[in-house]
């Protein structure tokens, strides 16, 4: 149905509604009658397949209907909750028009307490009279009038004048589209709003700083690691029982009558024991856990804890809070340590690795969904039950198990769906509870997570919250009653041990390392290291290996790779590398043949100079079969990087293949228009989407680049033309000097005695005067360059700064360089070169920045090369380029041109849409080497008018002069095709792909 007839239709509804107003608003006039007469219609209208006529399984329904009380304590599904590709959006609460819901408190809290809980943003409470839209991440109070927290209130009558609004913002197309987000956001960081995630991480940090403190002081003899453990036992036998409270598995509040005792910890000790004996959870494992019975808590501290779990007093409903929003609070939560302070006090801080990495950054669902479908959904597909319980899926950095119990909930709806073709024959896989609704049994439920799903961790507290997120899993569907029958009449506890299948180790660090460890290695550092031997913890191999691996690059943090040094993966690793590398390296050789493996990791090891390794596994030992590059949107809205996600099969692969390739080409593309391109493959206007050619045996040692086959065809004819190529030799990269000036961090830690932009290493003329140099420390400064003197092909060599240049011989005869150590000296602290304090990190060979030469920028958004034949040094932010072999101002005009543009684009590096011209993809462009005499004049020329474009100063005489450049930069670009054999038709693909940007 279309706008037009959805509004049509609606104001059919709004005039039966006015004639018969009276009669509706009676007592006798019941709420089901208003949902089909009224609220589905109009919502039929605004494009939703109430019905489910499309027949999609129950976890993809786009709209789901309740009318079951969940509790007694104030909390009721909405009547209705609208999604897509299974992802709530807003959710629908109708009464009848004899309630006054601008009056009557209860059905706006009930709503808003139930979207709160959920993280779902937008509820609507209608009884078509009246159509009120809330804000549903307003922290709710139990005194809340109706209009808190209300953002749009209409009566029927407002609807044909505001139809607009309600088609944009709630429609099927609205939400589809993305619109229904940006209304959301709009809406967003308004007072008061506050998403339960954040709420309740706030909530058990306060917990976890409370125990901490208080068993560090009650049990002076407790370790780290022991108060660590025993604090995250107790946060979760806690967590554990409320949730079973609320969801009427356990009855409601018998932790709150124990609160109410003396010695409240010594009663929960009974209670943790009779779980154990119903659950078997491992959670409640005395007979592995010695320490947590015997410790002393204070009642004040675990009163205030469980009395805040119950309603009123807490805004929260475990029985409506998502497992998935559990997790999102625990992967931060598992972010923080406790350590102990020398007076035996508890300190709660962020984890070393965790400060590094600048936080703690959760996968979205959609990624997630789209990694398990295209990954468990593929492996599955048409298989039976029986042949599903031979498939192993693990994730071999868990965290607090987002992707496991994803992919856990995929097999469970699979294994559903399929029982549900014939109930009658699947009667002990299947229980129905109403008309059209089914659920596994719990035997089921147990032996998929024991049969499929596994998972390793180097941290043990998120080993424990992995198997609790797993375990609340289980029992999602759980009753009182089933627990208790199951004990009584199988002798069976209601959930599986998970210790064989969550375990806890350093998935890159094997047991080889204690062959050369340190002999005073304490067991402190060792237990950092927690080596892990897959072949004794999982005796077999994996169908499906995802997830979303750490992110470390070697240069940040070069401890964690020792350990990996003196192993066997000590094979994967090399300079310059990202510690998630080795995860994949290591998942490939856990995979099965024809196993799948897929991570969400940075998007730049196609090209990373550090990634060779990697590059080479994967393409000797797989198969690509997708590569979805994100580009510069952030999928981490915390983080600045860059990521994709590959799907990759365990498979040998010697010829060439095709891929499928995706890539964000509009950054403005919401989450949900990218959620819905993930699961749907439509409406992809803002993404790129072709298949590229992969050949294996080609690319080994090489960069990898995606093109589409008119691409691919030019790029290889370019290739094929070449007949030259620059050398390691010829090629240089400029001087790593990390401290060239001061900065704000340097002030911190030297103080007054210098202010920011002071030279340190790189000096103004006035500076270097200061130093008062003797003759001898004059030979060792040099003018220094900067992109204020180097322009694309010619540059200036009047320079304003000086660089230091002391290499290794200096720095070992300083005695003999007064002035300049004198000067080094007042910046000791902070120097941090390998020769510091008074030589640069990489000093160059000197000949590289004499004589005729070709600078090239790093970093840029087209190719912009300077040829120089002065005396000019440059930094780490500038490659030289010195072949003696090859016409350097030809080279200099075929370096610029637009095709070498395009092949860098192409073949070479890049972050987002920059290029990013290190020595390899220099070393890969494929030149003519032809001595063109109208491309060496044009260039001698271009470098004439830019001097000339240095003295003039009226902008018109400025844009003649840029007008003649811009001639012969044509004439240059014409003269490469030419030489490369392009053709029209080639150039025009050449030309629209590179757009509008310069040449």
């Amino acid at each position: 149905m279309d706008k037009e007839s959805a509004k049509i239709k609606i104001l059919e509804k709004i005039q039966i509604f006015r004639e018969h107003l009276e009669q509706y608003k009676l007592n006798s006039y019941k709420e089901d009658r208003l949902k089909t007469e009224f609220i589905e219609e109009f919502f039929l209208a605004l494009g939703w397949d109430i019905t489910n006529k499309q027949g999609l399984p129950e976890q993809y329904k786009e709209v789901i209907k309740e009318d079951e009380l969940k509790d007694d304590f104030g909390t009721k599904e909405p009547d209705y909750a609208f999604r897509l590709f299974g992802k709530k959006h807003f959710l629908v609460e109708v009464k009848r028009p004899s309630v006054n819901i601008d009056k009557k408190l209860a059905p706006a809290l009930q709503l808003r307490r139930y979207g709160w809980n959920a993280e779902i943003s937008i509820g609507i409470l209608t009884d078509f009279e009246q159509f009120s839209v809330y804000d549903c991440r307003i922290k709710p109070k139990e005194t809340d009038k109706p209009d808190v927290a209300r953002i749009i209130n209409l009566t029927f009558e407002d609807y044909e004048k505001r139809f607009d609004e309600i088609y944009d913002t709630f429609s099927k197309e609205a939400v589809s589209k993305g619109r229904f987000d940006k209304f959301v956001f709009s809406n967003k960081d308004k007072r008061g709003t506050s998403e339960v995630s954040n709420e309740f991480l706030k909530e058990i940090e306060r917990w976890r700083d409370n125990l901490a403190k208080n068993i560090a002081l009650r049990n002076t003899k407790i370790t780290i690691n022991e108060l660590n453990y025993a604090v995250q036992k107790i946060i979760d036998r806690i967590l554990f029982l409320i949730i079973c409270e609320y969801k009427s598995i356990e009855k409601y509040g018998k932790l709150n009558e124990i609160s109410k005792k003396l010695d409240i910890y010594k009663n929960l000790i009974p209670y943790f024991k009779e779980a154990d004996d119903k659950y078997n959870s491992g959670i409640f494992d005395f007979a592995k856990d010695k320490l947590t019975p015997d410790l002393l808590i204070d009642d004040k501290i675990l009163k205030e804890i469980i009395n805040n779990l119950y309603y009123p007093k807490s805004p929260y409903d475990f029985s409506v809070l998502p497992i998935e929003i559990l997790g999102k609070v625990y992967e931060r939560f598992l972010g923080k340590t406790i350590r102990l302070t020398i007076s035996h006090q508890a300190k709660v801080e962020e984890k070393p690795e965790v400060r590094k990495a600048g936080g703690v950054y959760y996968t979205p669902e959609f990624i997630v969904d789209y990694i398990v479908e295209n990954t468990i959904g593929r492996i599955i597909k048409g298989k039976t039950p029986k042949q599903i319980e031979g498939i192993k899926v693990l994730d071999s950095a868990c965290g607090s198990g987002t992707f496991l119990v994803r992919a856990y909930t995929y097999i469970l709806n699979y294994l559903l769906e399929y029982y549900k073709k014939n109930p009658l024959k699947y009667k002990k896989e299947i229980y129905q509870v109403k008309e059209g609704v089914w659920f596994l049994t719990t035997e089921i439920r147990k032996n998929v997570l024991l049969n499929n799903i596994y998972g390793v961790d180097i941290d043990a507290q998120a080993v424990e919250v992995t198997k609790l997120s797993l375990l609340l899993k289980v029992l999602e569907n759980e009753t009182k009653e089933s627990v208790n029958q199951q004990l009584k009449l199988f002798k069976e506890r209601a959930l599986p041990n998970l210790d064989n299948n969550i375990r806890c180790g350093n998935s890159v660090v094997d047991s080889s390392y204690l062959e050369q460890k340190k002999l005073d290695e304490s067991l402190e550092e060792l237990s950092k290291i927690n080596p892990f031997d897959w072949e004794k913890a999982f005796p077999f191999k994996f169908d499906v290996i995802i997830g979303n691996p750490p992110y470390v690059k070697e240069y940040t943090n070069r401890e964690i790779f020792e350990p990996v040094k003196k192993t066997n993966m000590n094979k994967y690793y090399q300079g310059k590398m990202d510690f998630w590398y080795l995860f994949t390296c290591k998942a490939l050789d856990l995979l099965k043949e024809g196993g799948l493996h897929s991570y969400i990791a940075q998007n730049n090891w196609v090209t990373s100079a550090g990634a060779s390794i990697l590059r080479n596994k994967i393409l000797s030992d797989s198969k690509i079969i997708s590569f979805f590059d994100f580009n510069e949107f952030k999928v981490f809205k915390e983080a600045s990087i860059q990521t994709m996600v590959f799907i990759l099969e365990k498979e040998k692969v010697s010829r060439g293949y095709s891929i499928d390739y995706y890539k964000i080409i509009n950054e403005d593309i919401s989450k949900e228009e990218l959620a819905n391109y993930l699961i749907t493959k439509k409406d992809g206007e803002k993404i790129q989407k072709f298949k590229a050619k992969i050949n294996p045996l080609e690319l080994k040692d090489k960069l990898i680049g995606f093109t589409n086959n008119q691409i691919g065809e030019i790029l290889e004819k370019i290739k094929l033309k070449g007949n030259y190529y620059l050398t390691k030799d010829n090629v240089a990269q400029g001087i790593v000097c990390p401290q060239e000036f001061v900065i704000e961090s340097h002030i911190k830690k030297l103080g007054d005695s210098v202010k920011r932009g002071e030279g340190i290493f790189t000096l103004k003329t006035e500076e270097l005067n200061k130093l008062k140099l003797t003759k001898e420390e004059k030979k060792v400064i040099e003018p220094f360059y900067t992109s204020e003197q180097l322009f694309k092909y010619s540059g200036k060599p009047e320079n304003k700064l000086w660089i230091i240049y002391s290499d290794m011989n200096i720095r070992k005869n300083i005695k003999e360089y007064p002035h300049i150590k004198e000067h080094l000296d007042r910046f000791k602290e902070v120097i941090t070169s390998d020769f510091a304090p008074y030589g640069l990190h990489r000093a160059r060979d000197k000949s590289f920045f004499e004589g005729e030469r070709i600078i090239s920028l790093r970093k840029t958004d087209v190719p912009y090369f300077t040829y120089v034949n002065f005396p000019c040094y440059v930094s780490q932010t500038y490659f030289i380029i010195k072949p003696n072999n090859i016409n350097l101002k030809y080279l200099t005009g075929l370096l610029n041109s637009r095709l070498i543009n395009f092949w860098l684009y192409h073949k070479g590096k890049r972050q987002g849409e920059q290029l990013q011209i290190d020595k390899e993809p220099l070393l890969d462009i494929p030149l003519i080497n032809l001595e063109n005499r109208e491309i060496i004049e044009s260039v001698d020329s271009i470098i004439g008018l830019n001097k000339q474009l240095e003295s003039l100063n009226l902008e018109k005489e400025r844009e003649l002069i840029k007008k003649q450049v811009d001639v012969l930069v044509k004439r240059i670009d014409n003269v490469v095709y030419d030489l490369y054999k392009i053709s029209k038709e080639e150039k025009d693909i050449i030309e629209e792909g590179l757009g509008q940007s310069s040449s």
